[in-house]
Formats: structure tokens, C-alpha cells, sequence
């Protein structure tokens, strides 16, 4: 398999992991969200400001799910742009999971986090050099 096809099947792999995620997050997360609202263990002061980084969260995840969909097509293509959104979202999702872990605790959302992260992140940077001289110009 040539490194293009690879770079939009592992795209696709993530981008589809990441709209699972989505999907528990909106419907298994919400449900508990509401629970530990109903049961008090969210104060009243805090109560728009934690509905609204759930629902911020949320709307986030999912976008962030479709741009490496848009990105396949350009991963493929060998496009550095294409390869540095990536770097950047795969990045994103390994060291935020890793960094909220250390400060909150090991949990199951955050591994699958940083290994969705670390799946999207260290192919890319292992060949990176096929997006910096690959064939096709910048």
C-alpha cells in the first residue's frame, strides 16, 4: 500500500473513532451529566457554566471528527498543510488526555483519548519526511 492510501485509511480509521466517541459522549456522557446535576453533585453556581462546556465539548469533538475527514483526501495527496491540522489535532487529543490524566486521574475516556490521538500522531510523525519531500509541490 502506497503512504497516500495509508495516510486516508488511517484518517478515516480516527476520524470514524472520533465520531464513536461523539456518539457515547452525547448519549451515554449526557445521560451521566444529567444524573450528577440531578443528584447535586454539581453546585448551582456552577450549573450553566458545566451544561455549557458539556455542550461545547461535545459540538467540538464531533467537528473536530469531520475535519480529519476533510483532511484524508490531502493526507493522501501528501500535503504538509494537510500533514501539520493533523500533527496539531493529534496532538491535541494525546497531550490534553495525558495532561488531564496527571492532573485528574486515570480514566477510560482519556486513554481512548490519547490513543486516538497517539494513533493519528505518530504515524504522521514517523513519516514526515513524505510530506516535507514527497513528490507533489507545496
Amino acid at each position: 500500500m502506497d503512504q497516500g492510501k495509508f495516510f486516508v485509511r488511517l484518517a478515516r480509521i480516527v476520524g470514524c473513532l472520533l465520531l464513536a466517541a461523539f456518539a457515547f459522549h452525547v448519549t451515554l456522557g449526557t445521560a451521566e451529566v444529567l444524573n450528577h446535576i440531578k443528584f447535586g453533585d454539581v453546585s448551582p453556581a456552577m450549573l450553566s457554566t458545566f451544561k455549557n462546556i458539556w455542550v461545547y465539548s461535545s459540538i467540538m469533538l464531533f467537528l473536530s471528527a469531520i475535519w480529519i475527514f476533510f483532511l484524508a483526501k490531502d493526507l493522501g495527496r501528501l500535503q504538509r498543510r494537510a500533514w501539520w491540522q493533523a500533527v496539531l489535532i493529534g496532538l491535541g487529543y494525546a497531550v490534553g488526555a495525558i495532561g488531564a490524566m496527571i492532573w485528574a486521574g486515570v480514566q477510560a475516556h482519556l486513554i481512548a483519548f490519547a490513543v486516538i490521538g497517539l494513533l493519528l500522531l505518530v504515524p504522521l510523525l514517523w513519516k514526515a519526511r513524505a510530506f516535507f519531500h514527497g513528490q507533489q509541490p507545496q
